[in-house]
């Protein structure tokens, strides 16, 4: 009876001696994967280092220690590598390879507890959609690139420089009105966060729409047209003494007399060169809308104020034989 025991206790210090060595043995497998791990996110394989830091914590789960630092340190490695493969698939533009790791780096964040990577993950896809929106707006796919900046903005929507993309697509497809609108958000949100490079791009981007759009508008005799675009040129662009010249010449083709009047003087208010005779336009100009009102006293007095430089002829010949200025 005593040697059965024995048996028995012999029996148990074996096997318990087994374990001891398996669980040393797995323990150095563990330690050994998460030193892999650690040599190959140097290396910048970022794969496979993610599949070795993961070994390290299987094998640790396995024999119960879940807790050991060497798991808790390959957890906390695992969001950062994952956060460097997605910038590797960036640095090179390969936008849907990045959204694809960023998504993944999202999951593993919430399965390790990695507040700081998560929201990098977050704040960073918006980023990207932002990119490939800009890419495909290059590429002239601008289908494309209204869907993938429409996703950056609903991921975040107060990232302005997504509106002024959205707004250039609209201008090379000559959709004014949507022009508009996203040239307006991207003002709106850049003002909102003292943003003053993306408010400044927005702003050269709509002055420079509504210029070129405007003087199309005056070359092909579309007056109301040109109207229109030169006043709301003024929403964007400090208004000028040249702004206002084009006006009162638009107001004039439509018999705006008393518009054109405002707008000359306006334009003379503004009027920077004083010395020289490259007012002697904008005196013309408001020549002509006295003209036009009946206003021969005016007519004549701005005339005789544009009689000189280039305007000379052109003024002496509407006050002798046009208006006949005494």
């Amino acid at each position: 009876m005593k040697l059965k025991l024995m048996s028995k206790l012999t029996a148990m210090i074996i096997l318990l001696g087994c374990a001891v060595m398996v669980n040393a043995q797995d323990a150095t497998e563990a330690v050994d994967a998460l030193k892999d791990g650690v040599a190959k996110k140097e290396a910048k394989d970022y794969v496979g280092a993610i599949e070795s830091f993961k070994k390290c914590i299987s094998i640790y789960e396995e024999i119960e220690e879940e807790d050991n630092d060497n798991a808790v340190t390959a957890a906390n490695q695992i969001p950062s590598t994952q956060y460097k493969y997605a910038m590797s698939f960036y640095k090179v533009k390969k936008y849907d390879e990045t959204l694809t790791a960023l998504e993944t780096l999202k999951e593993y964040s919430n399965t390790y507890n990695d507040a700081k990577y998560l929201k990098k993950a977050e704040k960073t896809i918006p980023k990207v959609y932002y990119a490939k929106g800009a890419g495909l707006l290059k590429a002239k796919d601008y289908a494309g690139a209204i869907t993938a900046l429409d996703k950056s903005l609903e991921l975040d929507p107060k990232y302005s420089m997504s509106y002024v993309r959205k707004a250039q697509v609209y201008k090379a497809q000559k959709d004014e009105t949507n022009f508009k609108t996203s040239v307006d958000a991207a003002i709106s949100t850049a003002t909102a966060k003292n943003d003053a490079k993306t408010l400044g791009a927005a702003k050269k981007l709509a002055s420079g729409y509504y210029l070129k759009a405007g003087a199309t508008a005056v070359k092909s005799e579309k007056y109301a047209d040109a109207e229109k675009h030169f006043n709301t040129l003024m929403e964007y662009k400090a208004a000028d003494s040249d702004v206002y010249y084009q006006l009162a010449v638009i107001y004039n083709k439509q018999l705006k007399w008393d518009a054109g009047i405002e707008a000359g003087n306006k334009a003379l208010e503004l009027f920077k060169d004083a010395g020289t005779t490259k007012d002697a336009k904008i005196f013309y100009e408001l020549g002509n809308s006295y003209y036009g009102k009946g206003d021969k006293a005016g007519a004549c007095d701005a005339y005789t104020k544009a009689n000189k430089g280039d305007y000379a002829e052109a003024a002496a010949y509407q006050m002798k034989h046009v208006v006949k200025c005494l």
